[in-house]
This record gives structure tokens, C-alpha cells and sequence, in this order.
């Protein structure tokens, strides 16, 4: 990098910062137009490493989810918030559309870095069948690496890691799909935040998972384990492990029969629960008797790697509105045979107006 370049970026940065701070939110399209006006040129790898730069490294900007606008970056006018906890887990997901249907995928546990699981053929036919059936969302529930395998755990196999993600992941169009990942446990190696299990020596070699989008526009790590959404009247849970109580995160699941065992805590905001971890599919239904006999279905995501080749591999889920609520929900199975092809199947029906079967199943 000359001289020049170094001080374009420095410049380039400072009016990055001062643009957010005077605009109430923008998005990347929103922001690159508004410079392109003020005559700054610049390329993406550029553009991408200040944002980056001011989102992780200074933590002076945060970003926003919404269904429709897709990220919005905004500048955080507390100065005291600065690269804090709060600036480095904050994250939110907003429908801010309630009218119309909503169409995503869902996967989990595609563990690259492991050459018995990471399976990038598998993960560009699973995008492409999504896009083309319409889908514009992927939710993926984490263990997106491998993480540390055995004792040892150093920095070339972690940028090894990282750079078969930056090589071989799905790269769609942001327009044709985004993707949100939340943090699952093997992840925890790479991404840190100072994990009390991660020795002190190691600590030089965490990495922060956000900077992944720097490389793909469309791709979003959300810094935590778990997050939700709330559509409408519908509230879903989005975890690794699937946690079954705000009330005591403890809890959590780690094999299906746990779900009989840990019902008393349930927690009753959430109408969806999804997770991954188990690497197998399976569906769960529950009534609960302090929410006027509220039905509740979990669902676990089936890993997405060769350990399924010729299972089902994602679940495809449309939510139905009605009079501006969601009422149905239909999660269709995605299936990967020998030779790659992705077919879909009916899977289930869910009626949040009305009764459903009860249903203990592992696919």
C-alpha cells in the first residue's frame, strides 16, 4: 500500500464516520450513493475494511437488520458505548413488513474445516433450489467452522478455516439472498470474545466472525448464540443450542429426550423455537397449559454437510398472513441424494389459529 492509498483510506474513513453520525441509519447502497455525490471513488475491498474498521475495531457504528432495507448502519451516538459489550453483541432483526408472506431456509452445523463434513457442493444447491423457489433469507443456526479439533488449536488452522469460508462459501447476490448466522459452539474458538475456555496464549488467534461479511456483502454473522424475531403475533427463537428458557439460559438441549425432562421451562413468549448442534433433524410439538392451552413447535436443523448426504439437509419455511397476522406455517424438507440434486418434500403444516398434531419425531 503507497503513502497516498494509506491517507485516500484515512480520509474515506473519516467521512464514512461523519456521514452515519449526521443520518439516522443507512444502507450499503444508501451510503456508497451519497459519496459517489460528494465525488469519492473508491473500490469494495475498501469500502467493506472501513466499515468493518468502524463497526468491530473503533465499535462507533452498529448495524440493523430489517426484512425489506436489509442492513442499515448507523452511528452509535453514545460515545461511552464505543467499542463495549454493547457494541460488539449488539444486534437486532425487525419485520417491518407484517403484510406480506415470508419465505426462508434454514440450515445449521456445516462445520467447514472438517474434510468429513464441510460440503460447499451440497451448500451451493441448497441456495440455488432456495433462490430459485423464491426464498430471499437464509437463517443458518451455527457451528458455521469447525473450530478446534483435539488439544491444539493455531492461527494457520484458523485462517485455513477462514479462507475455505472466503473461497468456497455461497455467494448470491445480496439482492437474491442474505444470509444470518448466529454463533455456535465450535465457532466459539474463532470468534472468542475473550471465551473463558480459549487459553490466554491463544487469545491473538480470535477472530471477529463480522469481518466475514468484508468478504461477502450478503453474509451477516450475528455476535451471539441465539436471537429472535418477531413476526406480527408470531415470536420464533433462533439458537445454536436450543435454549428453552430466557429465565434460566442454563438450560439447554442436548438430545431430544431432554425436551420431556426440561418442559417445565419453557418460556412462553416464544410461539417457533428452532436450533441446531444435534446434526439431526427432528420435530417436537408441545402444548402448554399457562398460555390458554398454546401450541408451541421446536425444530431441530438438521446438519448440512456430507454426514447427511441422501437426508434431509435444510428446511424451506413459508409463513402465511391473514388480516395482517401470520397464520399458517408450512416447513417443507430439502433432501440431498448421491449425486447433489435438492428436492423438496411436504413436511409440515403448522396452524397458529387452530389445533395441530402432536408430533416426537426425529427425520
Amino acid at each position: 500500500m503507497t503513502f497516498e492509498h494509506w491517507q485516500n483510506l484515512i480520509n474515506l474513513c473519516g467521512i464514512i464516520r461523519n456521514t452515519l453520525e449526521e443520518s439516522n441509519g443507512l444502507t450499503i447502497l444508501e451510503l456508497k450513493s451519497l459519496l459517489k455525490t460528494k465525488g469519492f471513488s473508491f473500490d469494495d475491498e475498501d469500502f467493506f475494511g472501513i466499515i468493518s474498521k468502524l463497526l468491530i475495531y473503533d465499535g462507533c457504528i452498529q448495524r440493523d437488520d430489517y426484512w425489506n432495507r436489509g442492513a442499515i448502519y448507523s452511528y452509535i451516538k453514545n460515545p461511552h458505548l464505543h467499542d463495549s459489550s454493547y457494541s460488539r453483541h449488539h444486534y437486532s432483526f425487525t419485520v417491518d413488513d407484517n403484510i406480506s408472506d415470508k419465505h426462508f431456509v434454514v440450515i445449521a452445523d456445516t462445520h467447514i474445516g472438517n474434510p468429513n463434513f464441510e460440503d460447499f457442493r451440497m451448500l451451493d444447491n441448497i441456495y440455488d433450489f432456495a433462490i430459485a423457489d423464491g426464498v430471499d433469507k437464509c437463517f443458518h443456526m451455527g457451528d458455521l467452522f469447525d473450530g478446534k479439533r483435539g488439544k491444539n488449536f493455531s492461527e494457520e488452522e484458523m485462517l485455513s478455516q477462514l479462507n475455505s469460508f472466503i473461497s468456497f462459501y455461497p455467494m448470491p447476490y445480496p439482492w437474491e439472498m442474505c444470509t444470518y448466522a448466529d454463533i455456535g459452539n465450535h465457532d466459539e474458538y474463532i470468534h472468542g470474545f475473550f471465551h473463558p475456555d480459549v487459553k490466554k496464549e491463544e487469545q491473538p488467534y480470535l477472530y471477529d466472525l463480522r469481518e466475514l461479511n468484508t468478504y461477502h456483502p450478503d453474509f451477516f454473522v450475528i455476535p451471539r448464540e441465539r436471537f429472535q424475531i418477531k413476526f406480527s403475533n408470531i415470536s420464533m427463537h433462533f439458537g445454536h443450542r436450543l435454549y428453552v428458557s430466557g429465565i434460566c439460559p442454563e438450560v439447554k438441549l442436548y438430545e431430544l429426550q431432554d425436551m420431556s425432562e426440561e418442559m417445565r421451562w419453557l418460556d412462553k413468549k416464544y410461539d417457533v423455537l428452532w436450533s441446531g448442534h444435534l446434526h439431526n433433524g427432528f420435530i417436537y410439538t408441545a402444548n402448554v397449559s399457562w398460555a390458554n392451552n398454546k401450541q408451541i413447535i421446536f425444530l431441530g436443523v438438521p446438519s448440512t454437510s456430507k454426514c447427511n448426504l441422501g437426508n434431509i439437509v435444510a428446511y424451506l419455511t413459508h409463513l402465511h398472513y391473514k388480516d395482517g397476522l401470520v397464520s399458517t406455517m408450512d416447513v417443507d424438507f430439502l433432501r440431498c441424494n448421491n449425486n447433489y440434486h435438492i428436492t423438496k418434500e411436504e413436511g409440515v403444516h403448522w396452524n397458529f389459529e387452530g389445533d395441530n398434531k402432536t408430533l416426537k419425531k426425529i427425520l
